[in-house]
């Protein structure tokens, strides 16, 4: 078995993944070499759309650095019910919701079985930083009580929903033309990391927006998200086979990876720097660029005995394969690296 980890952070406005399930296809494409891919929301999300392939485990990002660290494993599933936990200043467009769901139930058979609405408004502020958004959230805990309520009637993963439509005009707009970072990624981390660690199952979140009509073109990156009404039903198609985490009993056991990939200049992660300490394999992406400058050179991490660095994915491919195939990847360059230096 041989299983890859691939990793983009959220809201840090990565070239490839920073956008809308702009990352999908990188997923698909070094899938094709994995026995088994593990990657998280952010990566493959795209509103409508979700490319995750067959042999993919779609992880939240709390878990996925909880397996990196060895706290937890995973149990595969069959079908996940999935119940919604949904901020009730969303009601206004429950039609919407309820229609994204339906499409998503008759076209890929996910089983959506109970929804829950907070009883207080969940409220968010976004604030702009030198590497992205930040932001806080007020009510959380009320979302919390409703997916705890959908839990006990029979949920076993849990899409969030949020009300997030609370940019001021003009403020997203380098984000929509691939200029910037997502105004909302990283406060939607927040959301999903605090129910994750608060519930100990599958979650996802959705932001929810007023339905509007987009009439000029756009960043190919984030079109995804323009053209649907809802994120739901990519959030729907990946938790319904998301892995459940647990702490024994597991299919595949905490930190069993056998290499990490993520973007070159965003290290700094729990999962990438759990690697180098465990001796995973963890490959950085040049090409990947973010609004971080968290290098292995600002880490002092450059020599790192298991540390790679790639150009582009397509480097990152040959680099796997050869690690898949057991060999040790410096012997297909020259001049070469290594070798016994006899004495005479």
């Amino acid at each position: 078995m041989f299983r890859i980890a691939c990793i983009v952070p959220t809201g840090v406005g990565a070239a490839v993944g920073g956008y809308a399930g702009d990352a999908g296809l990188v997923v698909a494409y070094l899938a094709q070499i994995a026995d088994e891919m593990i990657t998280h929301p952010n990566v493959v999300n795209a509103a409508c759309f979700n490319v995750l392939p067959a042999n993919a485990l779609y992880v939240e990002g709390h878990w996925l650095d909880q397996f990196l660290l060895g706290s937890v494993g995973f149990q595969r599933v069959r079908a996940n019910r999935i119940g919604l936990a949904i901020d009730c200043t969303c009601a206004p467009w429950w039609p919407v919701i309820q229609n994204a769901v339906n499409a998503t139930l008759v076209s890929t058979g996910v089983q959506v079985v109970t929804h829950a609405w907070t009883e207080t408004p969940v409220n968010l502020s976004l604030t702009a930083h030198a590497h992205g958004w930040g932001g806080q959230v007020e009510g959380a805990h009320s979302l919390l009580a409703a997916a705890q309520r959908c839990l006990a009637q029979g949920a076993d993963a849990i899409a969030a929903l949020a009300w997030m439509d609370v940019l001021a005009p003009g403020e997203g707009d380098a984000y929509l033309q691939g200029q910037g970072a997502d105004p909302i990624g990283a406060i939607e981390a927040v959301i999903s990391h605090y129910l994750a660690d608060a519930l100990g199952v599958p979650v996802a979140h959705s932001p929810i927006f007023a339905p509007e009509v987009v009439d000029q073109p756009l960043d190919p990156r984030v079109c995804a998200e323009e053209i649907s009404t809802t994120y739901l039903p990519c959030v729907l198609m990946g938790l319904s086979r998301a892995p459940r985490p647990v702490t024994t009993g597991w299919d595949i056991p905490p930190a069993a990876v056998d290499a990490v990939v993520a973007p070159y200049d965003a290290m700094g992660g729990i999962p990438m720097l759990a690697a180098l300490e465990r001796g995973i394999p963890l490959i950085l992406v040049r090409e990947n660029v973010t609004t971080l400058n968290v290098t292995p050179e600002a880490l002092g991490l450059s020599n790192a005995r298991h540390l790679w660095v790639v150009d582009n994915y397509w480097e990152a491919a040959g680099l796997l394969l050869a690690l898949k195939q057991g060999l040790d990847p410096r012997l297909l360059r020259r001049p070469l690296q290594l070798g016994l230096q006899l004495k005479p």
